[in-house]
């Protein structure tokens, strides 16, 4: 796991048994079942090594599960940004190149935290508590002797501190404006936001765009070179306007203009709206040409209530073998996807598929049964 990678990734989104399944629901008069993956997963959260990349997709999906206690997954996303997770005395995050695994962990922490408080500022005296600390453990040098809790946090946690200020920023117009009922009102928070940062939607824009020049002119050493707080900050801000547009909402008032701004709002409400109906996500996917990564991080974020409807589309897909069919790349991710969510369960339903007369599902579907047979998990999005 690259830590910028997924950073990468984001700015990306921003550019934009053989012989048949089991019978669904609508068949039988006994409901379809299955367990959360994830809760197995959460027994085992003390035994995982993040620097193992299958350990560390296993901790994200403990972090944006809803099939986990909201309470578990913040308490697990605080360990890992004050460095008590995980729990080993002697760990310490490996590099890659000249990156930390830990900044992966730290941004895909953060980010389900902020999921978790689209409405809730609580996490704000948190954050505005460590941001101070963060930065001076990062600032030190090696050989620099600090006081316990700093050398904790330098030895141990990886913070990108332009996310943490962005966080913060958004919070404070929850704090601002804590009761949202109408556009008017999201425009309100957004608005306490900006100011907040210091910002205007000029601004915004003007820093969101030269960032991301600098993103496509040189790519992963943009971040090194400039700050991506204004990516962050509009990623924020994206991430509530999903929120609401998935409960209803119509955002596109809020939308509006042809700035980089404007279109990655867009991007972020119409996943929203798409969200709403999760058979929606699923034909999505399974219609995509490409891995289409944010919206199988979707599915995967609605837990294992969604099962039943990935396994009768599922069915529906293999019944269906005409060359006009709309399927694309993205099945084989759906099949990811499942298996994620419901482990070895998934096997079942993925066996048929190694069988399929399309050469390149077939090749998908044993790769896919393999990994799961393994005890492998798969990563999308975690900082989407």
């Amino acid at each position: 796991m690259r830590p910028r990678k997924h950073l990468w990734v984001l700015v990306g989104f921003m550019q934009i048994a053989v012989g048949g399944l089991c019978p669904l629901e609508a068949q039988t008069s006994t409901p379809l079942q299955f367990r959360s993956y994830a809760l197995t997963l959460v027994s085992q959260i003390e035994q995982l090594n993040p620097n193992i990349t299958n350990d560390a997709y296993k901790i994200f999906l403990i972090l944006r599960s809803p099939d986990v206690p909201a309470q578990q997954r913040k308490s697990l996303a605080i360990r890992i940004l004050t460095g008590a997770y995980p729990s080993k005395p002697d760990f310490r995050w490996e590099a890659i190149g000249s990156f930390s695994r830990g900044q992966g962990m730290f941004v895909a922490a953060l980010v389900a935290l902020s999921h978790m408080h689209v409405d809730d500022a609580s996490l704000l005296p948190f954050l505005e508590e460590f941001l101070p600390k963060w930065e001076r453990a990062a600032s030190a040098s090696p050989e620099e002797k600090l006081p316990a809790d700093l050398q904790r946090l330098r030895d141990r946690v990886s913070p990108d501190l332009a996310l943490v200020r962005a966080v913060i920023a958004r919070l404070k117009g929850v704090q601002a404006v804590p009761e949202v009922k109408t556009p008017a009102d999201l425009k309100r928070r957004v608005d306490a936001s900006l100011k907040a940062a210091g910002l205007t939607r000029e601004t915004l824009n003007s820093q969101y765009e030269a960032f991301m020049q600098a993103v496509r002119e040189t790519r992963e050493a943009a971040f090194a070179q400039h700050s991506p707080f204004a990516m962050h900050l509009v990623n924020e801000i994206g991430r509530t306007f999903f929120h609401y547009a998935k409960r209803g909402m119509d955002v596109s008032e809020l939308t509006q203009g042809e700035d980089r701004v404007a279109h990655a709002l867009r991007t972020y409400a119409s996943a929203g709206v798409a969200a709403r109906t999760p058979q929606q996500l699923i034909d999505q996917l399974v219609a995509s040409r490409g891995q289409d990564t944010a919206t199988a991080q979707l599915i995967a974020d609605a837990g294992v209530s969604i099962v039943p409807l990935i396994v009768q589309k599922l069915e529906a897909v293999r019944n269906e073998h005409s060359a006009a069919s709309n399927v694309g790349a993205g099945l084989g991710t759906l099949l990811e996807v499942l298996g994620m969510l419901i482990g070895k369960e998934a096997l079942p339903y993925i066996q048929p598929f190694t069988q399929d007369n399309r050469e390149w599902l077939r090749q998908r579907a044993r790769q896919v049964k393999e990994a799961i047979e393994q005890g492998r998990v798969f990563g999308f999005y975690p900082d989407w």
